[in-house]
């Protein structure tokens, strides 16, 4: 007998947990959001019946009659619940609410009160004024709404790639959305790029649409004028589809090496713009490439069989960009000294600190490259660890250099 009882005495021992724990929430959260005194005017009955029907926790599926990896639900639930647990609300009163709470409990409890009849209670009333900044359709609460529209949209970013799969969200059943939800849903659904071939300098290329999907779950292409990169196409001036190479993003990962969707989706964002920065030259067209507002390098874009091309990456300091060729011009630096030093790639030219140098940051600047100094903190998205160089190894590599010493 006493066998058969210990299970539902654990049972019973976990709910009394969560019941304490919901009710600790509630409290705390009322002396938050309206101060202290306004959780002893609820009735204990009410309270009861939140618990009762408290919403599930956020959680993303795999949208219905879609086939994706149990893996890849597991990834994008870990990585999204880790951008909600790093975020919390500054409310007007100086209160601050993990963003976890107010879009569980916190959703609950307000919603609760904002459909209270006022003769419901005695002081229903005093709740309903004291709680009324939050309800829905109020500033604070479209805030919210924005700000985990923000952050299902950055998982979905960090966990896509135009190497295989776009990744999209539906967040329109969750209870931040739907007061009357009853799961708490993320449904995600994955798309495969389109994916062809063309011939360039005689050889076949694959090559990838440049296009993402939008919240209707439907693709957006990337179509461009070609006079919008500054090629001259006489009167035939018509919207082409924009494709990248396979080798541009290999080159994009080699030489930036963050995660990829990040990189990804900003060439996307780039190429979408109303006005591209661009430098044309006889046969090519060098988009400016930026990440964190900070430009890192440029995409070379190629006119080639009715296709705007992405062709390959950059790095601000490589031959063939205009900050690169400043740099020969300044040190005499070539490709090879480039490659020796390891200022060919964002996480070795971050490794070096080079902000840190007066003398050094005053070269890169006037070369063009002060940008780069300010992405150290990319380091934390790079795939690879880079260790620490000393910013005096460069200066010993420039050696008498008269144009170095000039700059002093």
């Amino acid at each position: 007998m006493s066998k058969s009882k210990k299970p539902a005495l654990k049972g019973a021992d976990t709910n009394a947990q969560l019941r304490n724990r919901f009710f600790e929430r509630i409290e705390s959260l009322c002396d938050t959001f309206a101060g202290p005194g306004y959780f002893k005017k609820i009735p204990q009955m009410l309270i009861e019946h939140m618990f009762i029907n408290r919403y599930p926790t956020l959680k993303a599926k795999a949208a219905p009659e879609t086939k994706i990896e149990k893996w890849k639900v597991v990834q994008f639930n870990k990585l999204m619940n880790k951008f909600i647990s790093d975020r919390y609300i500054e409310l007007d009163n100086g209160g601050k609410v993990y963003l976890s709470w107010y879009l569980s409990e916190g959703l609950l409890l307000i919603n609760y009160i904002s459909e209270m009849a006022e003769t419901h209670f005695r002081h229903a009333d005093q709740l309903k004024e004291a709680f009324s900044p939050y309800f829905p359709g109020g500033e604070i609460h479209t805030m919210i709404e924005d700000m985990l529209v923000e952050l299902v949209h950055d998982t979905t970013v960090f966990l896509s790639s135009l190497y295989h799969t776009i990744i999209n969200a539906d967040i329109g059943q969750t209870a931040c959305f739907d007061r009357n939800a009853t799961s708490n849903d993320v449904f995600i659904q994955e798309f495969k790029p389109e994916k062809t071939s063309v011939t360039i300098d005689g050889e076949p290329r694959s090559i990838i649409s440049l296009s993402w999907v939008d919240g209707d779950m439907e693709w957006i292409k990337t179509r461009l004028k070609p006079s919008a990169l500054g090629f001259k196409t006489g009167s035939i001036d018509i919207p082409l589809d924009v494709y990248i190479q396979k080798h541009a993003l290999d080159k994009l990962q080699e030489r930036i090496d963050i995660t990829p969707g990040i990189m990804h989706y900003m060439i996307f964002m780039i190429l979408n713009q109303p006005v591209i920065r661009h430098h044309k030259n006889d046969n090519n067209s060098l988009v400016e490439y930026y990440l964190s507002d900070q430009k890192v390098g440029y995409l070379l874009v190629s006119l080639v069989e009715a296709k705007l091309i992405i062709r390959t990456f950059l790095f601000l300091t490589n031959d063939g960009t205009p900050e690169g060729k400043k740099l020969n011009q300044l040190l005499a630096l070539d490709k090879q000294d480039k490659k020796y030093l390891m200022i060919d790639t964002l996480p070795t030219f971050n490794s070096y600190h080079i902000d840190r140098n007066e003398r050094l940051s005053k070269l890169f600047r006037e070369a063009g490259c002060g940008s780069l100094l300010k992405l150290g903190h990319l380091n934390e998205y790079s795939e690879k660890e880079i260790k620490d160089k000393d910013p005096e190894s460069i200066v010993k590599y420039l050696g008498d250099s008269d144009n170095f010493h000039g700059l002093g």
